[in-house]
């Protein structure tokens, strides 16, 4: 698995072992690691239900890219805080389609899936979006983000999880996992 164990403060370590890339957040993994590793209880699995339903509906409007997961959801939280995660944290980085125009108007249709407030009701997901195509604020956006997540509210540095949004549909290991999870 690619996702390393949970320190002793109960969140994924900024970096473990050797320094290579691979060995540091944000950890690159696909949505059965994140199954395998995140679905240990009730709460979680229906996040993780959450989450593969928000990934088919980006997909499904032409949104490619990868995301930065994170929030409780990949923490030790049940044991930390004595609590069940409330959603998982999602920033999609994203790439229009070649054929969407770049005056905003592709982005204003799909509003709805980079709302918090919809996307946790919809989905458990706290969900941002950050568009790759714009150089004009990239680096800005991009380091408020990782700047954001690689702390807990406390300052107690932490990591993330890379996951990448293929046009194609990816997640079916994941949603058979998921589902042998709840039996």
């Amino acid at each position: 698995m690619r996702i390393p164990p949970f320190n002793t403060s109960g969140v994924l370590p900024p970096h473990h072992g050797p320094t290579d890339p691979s060995n540091r957040s944000p950890y690159l993994a696909d949505p059965e690691d994140v199954v395998s590793r995140f679905a240990t209880s009730r709460e979680r699995r229906t996040i993780l239900a959450g989450y593969l339903d928000y990934r088919r509906a980006l997909r499904a409007a032409g949104f490619v890219g990868y995301q930065w997961l994170d929030g409780s959801f990949v923490e030790d939280i049940e044991r930390t805080q004595r609590r069940p995660p409330n959603d998982v944290d999602v920033v999609t980085f994203y790439q229009r389609p070649a054929t969407a125009p770049k005056t905003g108007a592709w982005e204003r249709a799909h509003v709805d899936l980079f709302i918090p407030t919809t996307t946790k009701a919809s989905f458990k997901c706290d969900a941002y979006a950050v568009c790759v195509d714009e150089p004009d604020g990239l680096v800005e956006l991009t380091t408020y983000w990782h700047g954001l997540f690689s702390h807990r509210r406390d300052g107690t540095w932490k990591g993330m999880i890379k996951v990448p949004l293929p046009a194609v549909d990816n997640d079916q290991a994941a949603r058979r996992l998921l589902a042998g999870a709840w039996s």
